[in-house]
């Protein structure tokens, strides 16, 4: 790829996409809602160009449409913290914003739009998520991930556009503020509290976030348009697994307070997907291990401390 244009610049994985990218000679496009959001380094790039605007007025947006794109990444979701995610209206949002980028997509005739789902979209699954099962999502925006996914599929149909969804995982590492599970056992055991949780018996994968931007790039370069790719490491271990390995890290003395907290379903559901087709088109494999990419965590938050 030369030149990607796309949304989400200023988010988490969306941050390190464009890192991976940029150090890969790619030149990018990023509209964003708010330009002083964007990393200094990213900002400071020659090779990107920082456009500002809002999502549901992307045609509106100033892009230079002399320029042949080769992938349209459709990456800003907004609402993905706990509190937001049952938001109906903000989720509905998102899904009218989707469908404005795979318009502009189109009118800009850029060789891909690729979107980015979530393993959010099959909760209640209980072995190895297959991306063309049905999807069971648990909140609103699972649900949204899977409508929008649907609006997108039928809408390349009848644009032409040439389309991939992709599935991405349960993604950990530097700049990931939100209480999720790792942020939040890492966050506990540094001040020297004791973390609680459910039983953690739940089968799951958690990929490092530069493997995430990595695996995304591959589909820009590589992936085959109609086809959906689950994105992982592609091994699978219990949930709590994960917790010691945190603890081992930080403080292997350390108390942890797992099956304290009582369960919040009956149902046995895991977070591992199924990434064959994603590694037969594009060759990826992780080069970073959960471990590793762990230790690179704990570095970052105690500097941010």
């Amino acid at each position: 790829m030369n030149h990607v244009i796309m949304t989400g610049a200023t988010g988490f994985i969306g941050s390190w996409f464009v890192e991976e990218l940029l150090n890969n000679d790619v030149k990018v496009t990023a509209l964003v809602r708010d330009k002083s959001r964007v990393l200094k380094s990213i900002a400071a790039n020659k090779n990107c160009k920082l456009i500002e605007c809002d999502y549901d007025k992307l045609d509106e947006a100033e892009v230079d449409t002399s320029v042949q794109y080769d992938a349209f990444y459709h990456l800003g979701w907004g609402g993905v913290s706990p509190k937001s995610k049952n938001d109906v209206e903000l989720q509905l949002s998102n899904i009218h914003a989707s469908i404005k980028a795979m318009l502009f997509s189109s009118k800009l005739q850029c060789n891909k739009f690729i979107a980015s789902g979530t393993v959010a979209e099959y909760v209640f699954c209980e072995d190895i998520m297959d991306v063309y099962e049905k999807q069971t999502p648990n909140d609103m925006y699972g649900a949204a991930k899977v409508s929008t996914h649907y609006f997108l599929e039928v809408l390349s149909r009848q644009l032409n556009q040439p389309f991939i969804w992709t599935v991405v995982p349960s993604t950990f590492g530097e700049r990931r503020t939100d209480n999720n599970i790792i942020s939040y056992t890492i966050r506990t055991l540094l001040n020297g509290e004791k973390p609680i949780y459910g039983d953690l018996n739940q089968m799951w994968d958690f990929l490092y976030v530069s493997e995430v931007a990595r695996a995304l790039r591959f589909i820009g370069e590589s992936g085959i348009p109609g086809k959906t790719y689950g994105i992982g490491s592609g091994i699978y271990k219990p949930l709590k697994e994960y917790i010691f390995k945190i603890r081992e890290v930080i403080n292997s003395q350390a108390e942890l307070g797992i099956g304290e907290l009582p369960s919040m379903t009956k149902q046995t559901f895991s977070s591992c997907v199924n990434i064959y087709e994603l590694i037969k088109d594009t060759g990826f494999t992780p080069n970073i291990s959960f471990d590793d990419g762990i230790r690179k965590t704990v570095e970052w938050f105690k500097s941010e401390e």
